[in-house]
C-alpha cells in the first residue's frame, strides 16, 4: 500500500506539472474545448459546445429552437443533460425545457443582457397535471406560477398559445431533482439560480419532505435567488455557472459574490482551485489503488 500511495504521489504530480505546461499561455486550449471569455454580460464563448434539440429528458421547444441559441460550454451542455436524464431515469415521463443558452459565438442579442458566454441557460420548470401526469414542456410559452405553483395569466400577457396552460402545475418535486443534481455535479460549479422567492420556498419544501441533506439544503437556499434588478422569474429559472478554472486563465470573469459551500469547499478547496477533469482523474485513480 505504501508504494501504492507513492506511485499516486508521483502521478499525481506528474499531471499537476502537465496542467502547468499545458497552461503556458491563453488561449492554448481553444482548437481543444469550449473557452468562456470575459463577463455573462459582456464576453463571448469560443468553440461553444452546441445543446442538441432533443435528448434524453429533454427538448429545446420550438420558440427557443428557432432562435438558435443553443450554445454553450462544454460543461453547462453536459451537466444539463446529465441533470434531465436523471430526472427522466426516476420519473419516465418527464421532459425538461431548454430555452436560451447563448448565440452561437456568445455576445449580445436583443433578449438578453447576458447569455453571452455561454454560461447560462434559461430553463422551464417542470409541470404536471393535479393527478401528478408529468407533462411536456409547452412550445411557445413560458407559464408565470401563482406563490402556490398555480398558472396565472397576467393581464400585460394577453394569451398563451399553449391551449392546455390552466391545468399545468408547478412540479415541487422534478424541479428539485433537477436543481440537486446540479448542485452536486461534480464537473460543475453553480452562481446563481434565478427564480421567485414563493417558488424557492416550494423547492425547499419539498426537499425538506424528502428528508434531503442538510448541507445540499442550505446550499440550495444559498445560490437560489430572486434578482433585484430584473423580473422575478416566476416563468421559469435562469442558471448561471461560475468561468471553470481553465476559462478564469484565458479570460473568463465571474462577478458577484464566491459562494464556499463548506462541503464543496472541503472537497475541491473552493472554485478558486476547482479543475473537474483533474479531479475525475484524481478520483479515478485513487479509487483504483483502493481508496
Amino acid at each position: 500500500m505504501a508504494r501504492a500511495r507513492a506511485s499516486l504521489r508521483m502521478v499525481l504530480g506528474g499531471l499537476l506539472g502537465l496542467a502547468s505546461v499545458s497552461c503556458a499561455g491563453p488561449n492554448l486550449w481553444t482548437d481543444l474545448t469550449s473557452v468562456s471569455t470575459g463577463e455573462t454580460g459582456r464576453g463571448r464563448v469560443r468553440l461553444p459546445a452546441r445543446m442538441r434539440l432533443r435528448g434524453v429528458g429533454y427538448k429545446v421547444p420550438e420558440k427557443w429552437r428557432k432562435r438558435g441559441f443553443n450554445y454553450g460550454t462544454d460543461e453547462l451542455v453536459t451537466a444539463l443533460q446529465h441533470a434531465a436524464a436523471r430526472v427522466r431515469a426516476r420519473y419516465w415521463q418527464s421532459t425538461a425545457g431548454f430555452a436560451d443558452l447563448s448565440p452561437p459565438e456568445g455576445g449580445p442579442s436583443k433578449w438578453h443582457k447576458s447569455h453571452q458566454s455561454g454560461r447560462d441557460v434559461d430553463v422551464l420548470f417542470y409541470t404536471k397535471l393535479t393527478d401528478g401526469t408529468s407533462l411536456p414542456p409547452p412550445e411557445e410559452d413560458m407559464i408565470v406560477f401563482s406563490n402556490e405553483g398555480k398558472p396565472i395569466l397576467p393581464a400585460e400577457y394577453g394569451s398563451y398559445a399553449d391551449p392546455n396552460w390552466a391545468e399545468r402545475r408547478f412540479d415541487a418535486r422534478k424541479n428539485w431533482l433537477f436543481i440537486e443534481t446540479l448542485l452536486r455535479d461534480p464537473t460543475i460549479r453553480i452562481q446563481w439560480i434565478f427564480i421567485s422567492r414563493p417558488l424557492q420556498a416550494l423547492l425547499i419544501a419539498e426537499a425538506r419532505k424528502r428528508g434531503r441533506p442538510e448541507w445540499i439544503i442550505a446550499y440550495a437556499e444559498t445560490v437560489m435567488q430572486q434578482p433585484g434588478d430584473s423580473l422575478p422569474h416566476d416563468d421559469h429559472m435562469h442558471i448561471r455557472l461560475y468561468c471553470s478554472r481553465a476559462d478564469r486563465f484565458h479570460g473568463c470573469v465571474d462577478r458577484g459574490p464566491v459562494w464556499h459551500h463548506e462541503k464543496k469547499t472541503h472537497k475541491y478547496h473552493g472554485p478558486e482551485r476547482y479543475d473537474p477533469v483533474l479531479w475525475r482523474q484524481l478520483a479515478a485513480m485513487t479509487e483504483a489503488l483502493g481508496g
